[in-house]
């Protein structure tokens, strides 16, 4: 019973699969929130159970964003992204950009969502 108790606490996996991804997302600011209409031009087939995490504003192309882990319990989640950066001397798009990536999660509906980001080290 003590056991149970203590686990009911904790954070556990949750399972997410990418339907869409893109360098042009239009947000400006890094966060993590849950579709809606206001991005249907970014995920089409987007629904409640679609997560959007952006990486805001970056100064060239060649930037993205992957999820990493997504934990959860009854009353939130928290998602562990890592940004992934360019690659030193390679050619860019040289035109500001916002990237993002779009997963489908296994909740039954949207919790609060707390964002981390892993920066990539710039050589």
């Amino acid at each position: 019973m003590m056991l149970l108790l203590m686990s009911m606490g904790r954070s556990n996996p949750i399972t997410w699969e990418k339907v869409a991804e893109g360098y042009m997302s239009g947000v400006m600011e890094e966060k993590a929130v849950w579709w809606d209409s206001t991005y249907a031009e970014l995920v089409p087939n987007g629904d409640s159970t679609t997560l959007l995490i952006f990486l805001g504003r970056r100064p060239t192309g060649g930037y993205s964003v992957e999820v990493e882990e997504i934990k959860g319990n009854s009353k939130s989640l928290e998602v562990v992204a890592r940004e992934v950066c360019p690659k030193p001397g390679s050619m860019l798009l040289q035109v500001i950009t916002s990237p993002f990536v779009a997963v489908k999660v296994s909740v039954p509906k949207p919790l609060p969502v707390s964002l981390k980001v892993k920066r990539c080290r710039k050589e």
